[in-house]
């Protein structure tokens, strides 16, 4: 499983989730437990240039025998941002509080549409631009009926809007909903994947989507290896190999947005697809998460995830902590909803035509 998460709890602080924060429970047990778990498995101590001992005499002062729940989250949230790693996150038992440990850094999408009435103009514009440039209005698939996965068709050009990496209920869901949309992009002269706005998901949605892209006579696939606990050595790296699925390919112009929200099992996607000739990624560079997540508890029940592994492209460059850069670099600013336009769309809509 690879996925992006923000932990946000947005309860006022009262009743019995205030007294939990104001509890002690074994807080140096289980900072010990913490910091030893990623001592033993965490996969990019050296890539990230992070001295975890270093890190140990740090923060450990910082925490005794009287420290009360909310003081030790706070500690081991900035502990574990040292590592800048979306992938990394930390959550208490507490059933309603407000407290939160996100990622260190800001995504430049969500700082230039931060309120959700910024974010639906901007989103009202993009729909705008599609209208504009011959294609139909966004079509939420018969199959999910959901936001997450919308597709657009012009005489030329196919769009598929893809939210999430993810799949309810059932295994085949995802592969109807794409049934459904390469269908009606048949005999259309390309494509527009939209990514901008994935932060991720299950890494077999972003096999399934890169399998319906390809035909049968090209070589797709990544590496991947495993830090082996309590080393410094890592599993040898294994390959995994990307056949043509479905009855039906679309394996011609494609053009994949993305933004630095772009994460995780969205951007194992772009491991795959970004050196085929017919690719061409347009937009910002990608969160640069790839690790599936390892997940435990410490003893007081808080959920814990880290990142256990590398990812490496078929050349064996590891994007870690970077992101995959674009073909043609054009983002989406604040001032993209005064001018009502979305020039990342442009971009893509304008490559197609090139070609």
């Amino acid at each position: 499983m690879t996925k992006i998460i923000t932990f946000i709890f947005l309860i006022a602080l009262a009743g019995p989730a205030y007294s939990q924060m104001k509890e002690i429970d074994s807080p140096v047990e289980n900072f010990e437990k913490l910091w030893q778990k990623f001592n033993l498995r965490y996969a990019n101590f050296n890539l990230k240039k992070v001295d975890w001992d270093e890190i140990y005499k740090k923060y450990r002062p910082l925490v005794d025998d009287e420290t009360v729940n909310e003081e030790l989250f706070n500690i081991c949230c900035l502990m574990l941002q040292e590592l800048n790693d979306g992938h990394v996150t930390i959550t208490p038992n507490f059933t309603e509080e407000a407290i939160e440990c996100g990622p260190p850094y800001e995504f430049n999408l969500t700082k230039e549409f931060e309120t959700a009435d910024e974010f639906e103009q901007f989103e009202s514009i993009l729909r705008q631009e599609l209208v504009q440039n011959g294609f139909s209005k966004p079509i939420a698939c018969k199959v999910t009926e959901e936001t997450n996965f919308q597709y657009s068709i012009s005489d030329s050009f196919g769009y598929l809007r893809l939210d999430e990496m993810t799949e309810e209920n059932t295994f085949g869901r995802f592969n109807r909903a794409l049934n459904e949309a390469l269908s009606a992009f048949q005999n259309k002269q390309g494509i527009i994947i939209d990514l901008r706005f994935n932060g991720g998901g299950w890494d077999y949605i972003a096999y399934k989507l890169a399998g319906r892209l390809i035909s049968g006579d090209q070589e797709v696939g990544h590496y991947e290896r495993t830090r082996i606990k309590g080393t410094d050595q890592y599993t040898d790296k294994k390959y995994r190999k990307i056949k043509p699925k479905g009855k039906f390919q679309f394996a011609q112009s494609i053009v994949v947005l993305t933004s630095d929200y772009t994460a995780s099992a969205s951007e194992v996607f772009l491991l795959l697809m970004k050196d085929l000739p017919y690719v061409t990624i347009v937009g910002d560079h990608s969160e640069g998460i790839f690790s599936d997540v390892y997940e435990f508890k410490l003893p007081n029940k808080w959920e814990i995830g880290l990142s256990h592994q590398q990812f490496f492209s078929m050349d064996s460059t590891n994007y870690e902590g970077e992101g995959i850069l674009p073909d043609i670099q054009v983002v989406n600013i604040k001032t993209d909803i005064k001018n009502k336009r979305d020039p990342v769309i442009r971009a893509a809509i304008g490559h197609l035509l090139e070609k």
